[in-house]
């Protein structure tokens, strides 16, 4: 079953990490050309302004959330912890997921190139 949360954390931004040692792709990470940037251990997920507003997080199983447009990320993240964990620069944890394999397929779609609100998050 889906969850919904709705945040409105520091620098508009949340990670998506196996947990533990994991490579934050912040080089590759251009707001103005996408809103998602990956390594092979983390994602980087861009949110609406928090000045502006709450975004809502619809996290779940892709299929229970795709929202029929195409995904802005589709890959695999490093979770050899067997968690994915979805946090804030400020370490706090939005999002916790025991998942059975040291690879996660994840798909991420944004309801705006530009300020996403909201954002819906496939864990599989």
């Amino acid at each position: 079953m889906p969850r919904i949360v709705e945040i409105r954390p520091v620098n508009s931004t949340v990670f998506e990490h196996g947990g533990g040692d994991f490579e934050v792709p912040s080089e590759s990470f251009e707001p103005k050309v996408s809103l998602v940037a990956a390594s092979s251990s983390c994602l980087i997920v861009g949110l609406f302004p928090e000045i502006d507003g709450p975004t809502q997080l619809h996290i779940g199983a892709a299929e229970d959330v795709d929202p029929g447009w195409p995904a802005a990320f589709a890959g695999m993240v490093e979770t050899s912890a067997h968690a994915l964990i979805i946090d804030t620069v400020e370490e706090e944890i939005v999002h916790r997921q025991d998942v059975p394999l040291k690879m996660t397929a994840v798909k991420v779609w944004l309801s705006d190139h530009r300020w996403p609100e909201p954002v819906f998050i496939g864990i599989d």
